[in-house]
């Protein structure tokens, strides 16, 4: 089945700083969609992937490149000229860590070593987590890497030794391609920098603590090959189950109520979404909800206020809603139907509605579907694809802790279980897990103690790795 987006979505004249880019690409799938009024899932998944394995661009032959330089660089060197046009030696690229490489140094790092604060003890050597603006990050790529080697040369002149930097956007392979571009073309400078090609991966799971049962969490995967048309292919089918599952679920919820006039634009341009940033944001399908229901209230709450009363109001709904037509006397409202809905009964609406859309157990089928996020297992499926199998990190374990169950003691157990259950069917992949993670530095609500003990238990209780980043703290 083809998959295309209606022309709302590709070019709006009313509102042209929320156009998005034409789709000319039509994402065909062997064994198609599974597509009904309700929900929308992806089938035959290892059959897709399979489809894809003899046109990935690693499993061509590789010839006449200079020996010493690995397959993995080769690779690299293939890719971008395949992508770009470019011709960048792989020698140029021989400071781009292959798996091998990078599998080989976790059994040396501790969480000391992801510090940034540890710079002046001369163990702040690796950084694993690090977004661009391609991602959730403010900083451009070429801004983070000058930072990444002006520290690499200071640490290098201590230490006699190389720092090793992960770039790790979400869902996006764009930062990494345009880093290792950058790389590429100018070795010398970064000479004392060890890049590791990465990608943040999210991933739908079971969270028994969760409203809905499911939530989405992320791992950190090293090592990758951005120029992978599996892996490519896999990343895009994401983002466009995100787009078609957030058409299918407005549109719907417009049929069910079109007194309400549900709109796409109006969605985007309240939650300020971009083509290729705000798409690679997990959980999307929850802001979609939020929408929904917001309006939803709005409106009703406006059927049983005088005009002067909404006026006095109208700076919060404009909040809320951004642009809504506000008349002069209660015609005006006359839009929104002649029967009044009670909020508790549109909102138990959206809900169900919502509920085919998110993460979910199909009883039916026996087991987990989603239309906006892809499952782990899928996951991989794709990743085992690559020549050289890259190396799995869970991500932020505090939080899908958190999800799994409360963040007490006394649950961790279980927890564990759950990680060493997601370890025995990562492939070999699944070794690490982040012991240091940004987003922990970043909410003040957390308990650092909880996360520690947290990590002293995973330490104990697996054989896992460990993993970090600092997070804007290079400078």
């Amino acid at each position: 089945m083809e998959v295309k987006f209606p022309n709302i979505y590709t070019r709006n004249t009313a509102f042209p700083q929320y156009n998005y880019p034409v789709h000319t690409k039509q994402y065909s799938i062997r064994d198609s969609f599974e597509h009904n009024k309700t929900s929308i899932s992806f089938c035959g998944i290892n059959s897709f992937f399979k489809k894809f394995k003899k046109q990935v661009s690693i499993d061509q032959p590789i010839q006449n490149f200079d020996e010493n330089v690995s397959d993995f660089t080769k690779e690299l060197s293939i890719g971008i000229k395949s992508e770009t046009g470019k011709n960048i030696p792989p020698q140029n690229l021989k400071n781009i860590m292959s798996p091998t490489e990078f599998k080989e140094l976790l059994p040396n790092l501790t969480s000391e070593n992801f510090i940034s604060a540890n710079k002046d003890k001369k163990v702040y050597c690796i950084d694993l987590d690090y977004q661009s603006n391609f991602s959730r990050g403010k900083e451009n790529v070429y801004e983070i890497l000058d930072k990444a080697a002006k520290y690499a040369d200071e640490y290098y002149a201590k230490t006699n030794k190389k720092f090793v930097f992960a770039l790790t956007d979400r869902d996006t392979l764009d930062g990494v391609k345009h880093a290792i571009r950058i790389i590429g073309e100018n070795p010398e400078k970064y000479k004392n920098l060890k890049f590791v090609p990465a990608i943040k991966i999210s991933y739908a799971h079971k969270a028994p603590n969760s409203k809905l049962k499911y939530e989405s969490s992320d791992m950190l995967v090293y090592g990758i090959n951005p120029y992978s048309v599996t892996l490519s292919n896999f990343i895009e089918n994401l983002i466009t189950k995100r787009k078609t599952m957030i058409i299918s679920f407005i549109k719907e919820v417009n049929t069910l109520y079109p007194e309400f006039s549900y709109n796409l634009i109006e969605f985007a341009q309240q939650n300020n979404i971009k083509y290729k940033r705000d798409f690679t944001l997990s959980n999307l399908y929850w802001r979609a909800r939020e929408y929904a229901e917001t309006k939803g209230d709005t409106a009703i709450k406006g059927l049983s206020l005088v005009p002067k009363e909404v006026v006095k109001e109208a700076n919060d709904i404009i909040d809320k809603l951004g642009e809504i037509y506000i008349g002069s006397d209660k015609k005006a409202f006359s839009v929104l139907g002649s029967q009044i809905i009670e909020d508790s009964e549109v909102n138990k609406s959206i809900k169900n509605v919502f509920e085919t859309y998110s993460t979910h157990e199909d009883k039916k089928q026996g087991k987990v579907v989603s239309s906006a996020e892809n499952l782990y297992d899928e996951m991989i499926t794709c990743l085992s694809l690559q020549k050289e199998k890259p190396i799995i990190a869970l991500c932020s374990p505090y939080y899908f802790s958190h999800y799994f169950e409360k963040n007490k003691s006394e649950t961790f157990p279980n927890v564990v279980n759950f990680i060493k259950e997601l370890q025995a069917h990562s492939d070999g992949m699944l070794l690490a897990f982040e012991s240091v993670a940004p987003i922990y530095d970043l909410d003040a609500n957390l308990r650092t103690d909880t996360i520690k003990t947290f990590n002293n238990y995973i330490r104990k209780h697996t054989d896992l790795y460990e993993v970090g980043g600092s997070f804007a703290k290079l400078s």
